[in-house]
């Protein structure tokens, strides 16, 4: 569901100011653009290496409205990669750790944290009224589940992973004209085995270059940036050889949740 920020007109004060004058001088942002970012909400579902890094990221710019969602707890084997929680938050849940940071570390934010497993029976009432969604879930049926809804309600998708020393991610925009999702990717809707970090390992750092770059594709959809690519891509990054490459992913005909 897209809803019209521009048509709210938001005041800066001088703390905002001060806080986003960095930003506020580019060329192609401005206060529009701040504005934009101010008055978006974001649902971040998993509290893992993607997510935590896009998260940090967009606070610092200027989100000021999320949702989290996650079930599980912290482990140590999460802390080369999940940077906001540190040793005394392992056996604690995620998204409580994470509450307690933002309202330490950003008191005027508006959040929503929600300790539990996405699944088939809430995720719509989870996405409602949301402007964009980035998956950073390594379950095929959570991410099944939240494509489904996403396209549904015609919500853009940001769906990311990482192992070993690879990452992807791509923007599903959920256009109604142009319909092109992960089924289009992946038209199987059996139950794919996704190979696990436990099993093969996860480079810490490709992680936060995943939810990096999660962050900067959100930011450039929320602001309507101009030069935004038109058609759908997959980014990968590979970790070993320092390379970035992209490729064009186009409509199947045959999927199943064309309308």
């Amino acid at each position: 569901m897209w809803i019209n920020r521009s048509k709210i007109k938001l005041s800066f004060n001088n703390h905002q100011i001060k806080k986003f004058s960095r930003q506020l001088i580019l060329k192609d942002f401005g206060e529009e653009k701040q504005n934009l970012i101010l008055k978006s909400h974001i649902t971040f579902v998993g509290m893992g290496g993607i997510n935590i890094p896009a998260l940090l990221y967009l606070l610092a710019i200027g989100l000021n409205k999320l949702t989290i969602v996650d079930y599980d707890k912290v482990q140590l084997s999460n802390l080369n990669r999940q940077i906001i929680y540190s040793v005394k938050d392992v056996g604690k849940y995620k998204v409580r750790c994470v509450s307690n940071y933002l309202k330490k570390n950003y008191p005027d934010v508006n959040f929503l944290s929600l300790n539990k497993e996405i699944n088939k029976n809430n995720c719509s009432k989870i996405l409602k009224k949301t402007d964009v969604v980035i998956d950073g879930t390594d379950n095929w049926d959570s991410m099944l589940t939240i494509n489904e809804n996403c396209v549904k309600k015609n919500i853009p998708l940001l769906s990311a992973s990482v192992l070993g020393y690879d990452g992807n991610l791509t923007l599903f925009k959920n256009n109604r004209k142009k319909h092109i999702c992960l089924e289009c990717i992946f038209p199987n809707p059996k139950k794919i085995e996704l190979p696990r970090c436990e099993t093969a390992g996860i480079l810490g750092t490709t992680s936060g270059i995943i939810g990096t770059l999660a962050a900067v594709k959100a930011i450039e959809y929320l602001t309507n940036n101009k030069n935004s690519p038109k058609s759908t891509k997959m980014i990968f990054f590979n970790g070993k050889k320092i390379e970035l490459k992209s490729i064009k992913i186009n409509n199947n005909p045959k999927c199943r949740l064309i309308k």
